[in-house]
């Protein structure tokens, strides 16, 4: 089990940790166009934010600067080609998240965007070194980056993760020298952290592809994935195994041997054919 204290936040390894992650999920499932890259001075709609906007925002410079230059799975403004990046998740999308906050209309507000991305719980906790990497309903999971720890928090983490995952799970405990009041944590805080399993931030990501890599996740489109942990109705009964056998028919763990148009295409006529009530409506052309 790491221990907090061995670990340490860079934004360039955090930025490549997450761009690996994206890369591979086009690899598997994502059409390359679902994921946008940074320019190389930022995107727009963070580094021009006003003075206000940032100051308003309540996040460091050092989440500013992260978010500025990460990549993104799109999220369009018509939602119809909003993908999942791990079942039943949507990850933000910041630049566009900034470019809502910016409209003279006030599409959103920070108060609800930070509800929408760090929970109803923590949102109200947390500190200006964190922010959370999804966005989305009430069912969408929440997961927190700590640009000052180095890690990830994810509420409500499957049991099958967090398990099998033990010795990658870091134990949060606050600092010890609670007179220095810079560091001082609120005992509510502690008590979030502590319920919400923590990763190193490689080792999250590192995880999140290992799903994938064993069929645990298994894509059933390219806007959505499946995950052995859902509860199985009549309906959906079988469905984990059939996605298994197409894609390691189609060659899948191994990337020099998968292909990826002729697997999705199968998974998608398999589903029409077996589970046509699971079918997303954006589904229904060829991929």
């Amino acid at each position: 089990m790491p221990e907090l204290a061995d670990i340490s936040y860079s934004g360039r390894r955090t930025i490549a940790a997450v761009t690996d992650y994206y890369k591979f999920l086009t690899k598997l499932y994502l059409k390359d166009s679902q994921v946008i890259y940074p320019p190389a001075t930022g995107w727009p709609s963070i580094v021009n934010a006003s003075l206000n906007v940032r100051v308003s925002f309540g996040k460091s410079e050092e989440v500013l600067s992260l978010l500025a230059h990460l990549p993104y799975i799109r999220s369009p403004s018509n939602f119809t080609d909003e993908a999942e990046g791990a079942p039943g998740c949507r990850f933000a999308d910041w630049q566009a998240l900034f470019a809502l906050l910016t409209t003279p209309e006030g599409l959103t507000t920070v108060e609800e965007l930070r509800v929408l991305t760090e929970g109803d719980e923590f949102s109200a906790l947390a500190p200006p070194h964190t922010i959370g990497l999804t966005c989305g309903g009430r069912e969408n999971p929440i997961m927190v980056l700590d640009t000052k720890l180095g890690i990830i928090h994810w509420e409500d983490c499957p049991p099958s993760i967090e398990q099998g995952n033990y010795d990658k799970t870091v134990e949060y405990e606050p600092p010890e020298d609670e007179d220095d009041s810079d560091d001082e944590v609120p005992e509510e805080e502690v008590e979030w952290r502590q319920s919400a399993p923590a990763f190193a931030i490689k080792d999250f990501f590192a995880i999140l592809k290992d799903q994938f890599k064993k069929l645990h996740w298994a894509p059933i489109s390219q806007h959505t994935v499946w995950s052995a942990d859902f509860s199985v109705r009549p309906d959906t009964e079988g469905i984990v195994a059939m996605l298994q056998d197409i894609y390691r028919e189609h060659g899948w763990p191994d990337l020099t041997r998968y292909r990826k148009a002729e697997c999705l295409e199968a998974v998608r006529s398999a589903m029409r054919v077996r589970y046509s009530s699971s079918v997303d409506p954006r589904d229904n052309q060829a991929a």
